[in-house]
């Protein structure tokens, strides 16, 4: 729900007369402008082929989530900052293109196959990642660099490790 009403900017891609969006009046808008929408609405808009998320806001785009892939990769004792809602972003992403593949680009499958190769990777990095800081107790100066999802994880791992430490020493 936090990532459906987070708001960010997007682009038109084509005019759009003034329109309700589930009681909510959007518009009108010129192909090129842009505006700050939640994501909810931006989902429609851009399965709409009327807007997409711009390229700065767009922290889920293959070329962003390649990069930060590798940093990972290179950095095994770094953990980078992402962005809070950064799984669901993708998931809901790698969820929409699958469920558009009328195209016949074959550029455009190209890249839901590229997409669906980051998660896996990026998620075993990432988990060493979170089990050391559990471990170390670095939590608190590492909380923000952390996606929501790994925040859970962490504070998970930290409570599971406490209990552990605790019944071993009695």
């Amino acid at each position: 729900m936090l990532f459906l009403n987070e708001i960010r900017e997007c682009i038109f891609l084509k005019d759009i007369p003034e329109t309700p969006v589930a009681g909510i009046r959007i518009g009108s808008y010129k192909k090129g402008d842009r505006a700050e929408l939640p994501n909810w609405i931006i989902e429609q808009l851009i399965k709409l082929k009327y807007a997409e998320v711009a390229p700065e806001a767009a922290y889920e785009s293959l070329r962003r989530l390649q990069n930060l892939s590798r940093e990972e990769e290179k950095k095994p004792h770094v953990l980078q900052t992402f962005h809070p809602f950064l799984y669901t972003a993708m998931n809901r992403k790698i969820l929409r293109l699958q469920s558009d593949m009328t195209s016949t680009d074959p550029r455009e499958y190209e890249a839901v196959e590229d997409l669906l190769k980051i998660p896996p990777s990026l998620i075993e990095t990432r988990l060493s990642k979170i089990l050391r800081v559990a471990k170390s107790n670095a939590y608190t100066e590492k909380k923000q660099q952390m996606a929501l999802h790994e925040r859970w994880l962490c504070e998970e791992l930290i409570e599971l490790f406490s209990s552990w430490r605790q019944n071993m020493s009695e």
